[in-house]
């Protein structure tokens, strides 16, 4: 598994950013990705985030690598 690292904002008076590392694969879409990521800090956060207009952005997403241990033909 790879993984991505997503900036995530809510838009209130304080304009608070996070940024999140979630795993993910290679051929995951990038709502997958957001979505998971605003469920793990929601996670994080004890289950509470404060109101306010949501954005995100995948900032970076690394390949998969197969390690020396992993046969060729097993799937990722």
């Amino acid at each position: 598994m790879g993984k991505a690292i997503v900036k995530l904002n809510i838009s209130t008076y304080a304009n608070e950013d996070y940024v999140v590392e979630i795993p993910c694969k290679k051929d995951d879409v990038d709502e997958l990705i957001i979505a998971n990521a605003w469920r793990k800090l929601k996670e994080d956060e004890k289950g509470s985030l404060p109101y306010g207009h949501r954005s995100a952005k995948i900032i970076s997403r690394t390949p998969v690598f197969r390690t020396f241990l992993q046969h060729p033909l097993d799937p990722l």
